[in-house]
């Protein structure tokens, strides 16, 4: 892109329920400029780009990257799929907005990321619920210092669903810790500034028995020994999905932050109780134009690759503790 005002063209690889869903109408909504497309088949990139807009479907993701016209690629494709996907753009020169996981193992991750700052391609991590308010106010909060030294950490969050189908049959890249939980471990660390350093984890089904996780459990240490819970799960008909986070001069808590209309942030000390509200956010709204705010060159609050070698650390940590049935310790990111 040549001009500040010029608008990004969007490039869309991946066409399941949460570009369809989700993240494309949240460009629709935003006005964004809808290049190309690319699914599974020629016939859904057809149907896809049909329904939406598009000015191109394509066959392949090599057609998709070699259109001038497009300026980023959200990548929605396959968790397995993301790391072939996210050179191949880097060496297109598209900026990148991948989807969560960002990689299924760390040494993946490294080279995605050296890929994109060496091509100097932008590239996020679709960690949308970074951006809702109340998560935000939280970390304002923490990060003032107001809770005094942090003791404990707890986050939980329920999920539709869906029956299993096409590559989520697939136990090494589906389940729950992929589709939620990895949200999870990396809201832990960016709102406390803290970094796992120890984790044990349990899911059901087990893991270790080849089945995808529908419900996991994540007991883990940080680096400023603050004990964190990491709950996620799609067996809940009526999840609480909050947040708790426990130090030595005060606590915070949150209302349900899912399926609410408002959201409600508290602190209670030796003085009582204040809360503030607000609106559900519209994240994935405000996820896209986080993402074209940095086209533009304004830094947003969604991860970078380096960033998002933590998380990545640490969900092959928590697969490891499930398999092995211990403590494992998260390796180094540096």
């Amino acid at each position: 892109m040549t001009s500040s005002t010029k608008k990004c063209g969007w490039g869309i690889a991946g066409l399941g329920w949460v570009a369809g869903d989700f993240v494309v109408p949240a460009m629709v909504e935003a006005g964004s400029k809808l290049v190309g497309c690319v699914g599974s088949t020629p016939e859904k990139s057809r149907a896809f780009a049909q329904r939406f807009g598009f000015a191109n479907a394509h066959d392949n993701l090599d057609s998709l990257l070699r259109d001038p016209a497009v300026d980023a690629v959200y990548l929605a494709l396959p968790n397995a799929m993301h790391h072939e996907a996210v050179l191949a753009a880097a060496r297109a020169k598209k900026h990148i907005l991948c989807e969560k996981p960002f990689a299924m193992k760390l040494e993946h991750a490294r080279e995605m990321a050296a890929a994109c700052r060496e091509a100097g391609v932008i590239l996020r991590i679709a960690h949308q619920i970074r951006l809702d308010a109340a998560i935000t106010r939280a970390r304002e909060i923490v990060r003032s210092g107001r809770l005094g030294r942090l003791a404990e950490i707890s986050l939980e969050r329920g999920s539709a669903n869906p029956a299993r189908k096409t590559w989520r049959l697939d136990n090494s890249q589906s389940g729950v810790i992929f589709d939620v939980g990895v949200h999870l471990l990396d809201l832990i660390q960016w709102v406390s500034g803290q970094r796992f350093v120890e984790v044990s984890a349990f899911s059901h089904p087990d893991r270790k028995l080849g089945q995808s996780d529908d419900t996991i459990t994540v007991l883990g240490r940080l680096d400023g020994e603050c004990h964190a819970v990491a709950r996620a799960t799609r067996e809940v008909g009526s999840a609480e999905n909050n947040l708790i986070i426990e130090g030595a001069d005060a606590t915070l808590f949150t209302s349900s932050l899912r399926f609410a209309k408002e959201h409600v942030v508290s602190v209670r000390d030796k003085n009582g109780v204040t809360s503030e509200r607000f609106p559900a956010s519209p994240a994935y709204a405000w996820q896209v134009t986080a993402f074209e705010g940095e086209v533009r060159g304004e830094r947003s609050l969604l991860p970078d690759g380096d960033d998002s070698l933590y998380t990545v650390a640490t969900t092959q940590s928590v697969l490891q503790s499930i398999n092995e049935r211990r403590i494992v310790a998260v390796p180094a990111v540096a």
